[in-house]
């Protein structure tokens, strides 16, 4: 078994913007920039032999490029409980139009059911554990007019998750990389 993701790799140069956000906030777990990315489509445990159907059929997605800026910072919950903190996406009809392409072949080899939440585009940026609601929206306050540069997507990538041989977390490998098509 492999488990497996679809999503963006994000450039050094935004990585680098993302990380210098304000990290005082107790109780917050925050990502390397190695772990930072924009899923597309999680697909979960998969046999290898699906996997390596679902590597064959990816390849297939023809896009054109386009451009992409993270913007303003968000948390999911579970009721009163914060459990993430994200950079949130700045609208764009292209990635919506990518993600739907991805699910679709997600779906046509047989592994659609494994991607139960509706696609909420962002960039996990930290963990959170124990964190209040007014905790993480006075950490909101004082971020919220982040906003990256412009960053051109030119392809999009098949990840694999491993835990670390520590126990302490997880780390991210790419399987494979599919250009998108230049404009």
């Amino acid at each position: 078994m492999i488990r497996l993701f679809v999503g963006l790799e994000i450039p050094e140069n935004i990585k680098n913007q993302v990380l210098s956000l304000d990290k005082n906030l107790t109780g917050a777990l925050w990502k390397s920039d190695e772990k930072l990315h924009l899923t597309l489509f999680f697909v979960g445990n998969v046999e290898e032999p699906r996997a390596e159907e679902l590597m064959r059929e990816l390849r297939f997605i023809r896009f054109p490029a386009f451009h992409l800026a993270l913007k303003e910072i968000g948390f999911f919950a579970n009721g009163d409980m914060p459990h993430h903190l994200w950079a949130g996406v700045e609208e764009t009809k292209a990635l919506g139009e990518l993600q739907e392409k991805v699910a679709a072949v997600v779906r046509k080899v047989g592994l659609a059911g494994q991607d139960k939440f509706k696609f909420h585009p962002h960039v996990t940026l930290a963990r959170l554990q124990g964190v209040s609601v007014p905790a993480v929206m006075d950490y909101i306050s004082r971020n919220n007019l982040f906003h990256s540069d412009l960053f051109e997507v030119t392809s999009f990538s098949l990840f694999s998750s491993h835990a670390k041989e520590n126990g302490e977390g997880k780390h991210y490998k790419v399987e494979a990389e599919y250009p998108l098509d230049l404009i």
